[in-house]
């Protein structure tokens, strides 16, 4: 039995032909980056998607309100926006109403609250959260619009020529209940509360 390994080991040690271990290991890095980057862009369009469907979660959320909405209840959407992405970053969301005036031909800042970077805003033109007349879907005179801005950084997992990159979404949502007033109160009190309509 010693004789027969040792026979054995000693052909394959005086063995020449590798032509297939050769093909293999030239080949094998090519096939290990397309696997790589097969899976980085395949997990960039998922976290697109997921992105995409948390801002939609937040807009319809709010748009469904019928109550102040306040710091606490912009905090906690904040909180429930960067537990859906459940992004390792810090997840940036803005929250604004917009309203038209057909009569001057302009969008307008009814009230606005950031969280995760940025200003807090109240009647001031939509440039300031960087839209433009042309972003904005069609309204009526004295429409309102719920706007939502969400931004998630990515980082790939591996380096396959994909540097880190922000997701920018923006979703504009009609109130559901309110159709007339989705109003901003720090407190939930009526003292200092912003609405886009004085009722």
């Amino acid at each position: 039995m010693v004789k027969f390994i040792t026979s054995r080991l000693r052909r394959f040690r005086r063995d020449d032909e590798g032509t297939i271990v050769v093909e293999a290991m030239l080949f094998f890095p090519l096939l290990l980056s397309s696997l790589l980057m097969s899976f980085v862009f395949f997990d960039a369009f998922r976290n697109q998607a997921i992105n995409l469907k948390a801002n939609y979660t937040v807009a319809d959320a709010i748009s469904r309100e019928t109550r102040y909405i306040t710091n606490n209840f912009m905090t906690n959407t904040w909180n429930l926006h960067r537990f859906l992405t459940n992004s390792e970053h810090l997840t940036q969301l803005r929250v604004s109403i917009i309203s038209y005036d057909s009569s001057n031909g302009q969008h307008r800042i009814v009230w606005s609250r950031a969280r995760g970077g940025g200003e807090d805003l109240d009647d001031k033109p939509v440039t300031r959260i960087g839209l433009q007349a042309s972003d904005i879907p069609v309204m009526p005179n004295n429409e309102i619009l719920i706007v939502v801005q969400t931004e998630v950084v990515y980082e790939p997992y591996f380096n396959v020529g994909l540097d880190a990159f922000t997701f920018k979404n923006t979703s504009y949502t009609r109130p559901r209940f309110a159709p007339d007033n989705i109003c901003y109160s720090h407190s939930g009190s009526e003292g200092g509360r912003i609405c886009p309509l004085d009722s």
